[in-house]
């Protein structure tokens, strides 16, 4: 075999790469509108301020639960719209000061409400059997702890893949920080941001 022959056999390969690739891309790019559920855990990434003199308010993971609505806009880009709620358990930690700040106490005084309303623009890759997209946006947030709530404006960047299951299903992987701008408010009145991670796994179903 020439040195010609195998120059253009690995051009002939590079192209059929290229175009193999470049398929799965469009694939990935051109998916239909879907809409899906999605649940996983939230977890916040923040603490209360404490009216305890040695004390100190902790804000647990919970169980979140989301509905979204992805379409297409043009091209690689795409718009998400996300529903989801949890309820955040909070929990009193009493310190002895007299006793090197040993833990005296640790028990739960009530959840926390979180609910947020996001749209993420972003862009889709990949290939056919797993298709990946990486997203930024914001939204409206709302936070409740007992008789007192906030709602708040706020940010969000994701990232996640998709894999098709049938001809209509895809099952989503994905991981959303939301950053919330809190400045004064109750029950949280120490934060300007409170940033919480939701890590959540779902099914869409595609038109």
């Amino acid at each position: 075999m020439t040195l010609r022959t195998l120059s253009w056999l690995a051009l002939f390969s590079i192209g059929v790469i290229g175009s193999a690739d470049a398929q799965g891309r469009a694939d990935c790019q051109s998916q239909p509108p879907s809409v899906g559920v999605a649940v996983g855990r939230s977890l916040p990434g923040f603490e209360l301020p404490d009216d305890a003199l040695y004390g100190s308010l902790s804000v647990r993971g919970a169980t979140q639960v989301a509905g979204r609505f992805d379409f297409p806009v043009t091209g690689p880009l795409r718009v998400r719209l996300e529903g989801a709620m949890a309820h955040w358990d909070v929990e009193r930690t009493l310190y002895d000061a007299n006793a090197g700040y040993q833990v005296t106490d640790e028990s739960s005084i009530g959840s926390m409400a979180s609910r947020h309303l996001v749209a993420l623009v972003g862009i889709r890759t990949g290939r056919p059997g797993a298709c990946a997209h990486v997203s930024a946006g914001g939204g409206l947030y709302s936070i409740g702890f007992g008789t007192a709530s906030l709602r708040r404006a706020g940010l969000a960047l994701a990232a996640g893949i998709e894999v098709p299951i049938g001809r209509r299903g895809a099952i989503q992987a994905d991981a959303t920080l939301h950053v919330i701008r809190i400045g004064e408010g109750y029950p949280i009145t120490s934060f300007s941001d409170a940033p919480t991670l939701s890590l959540l796994v779902g099914w869409a179903y595609r038109f």
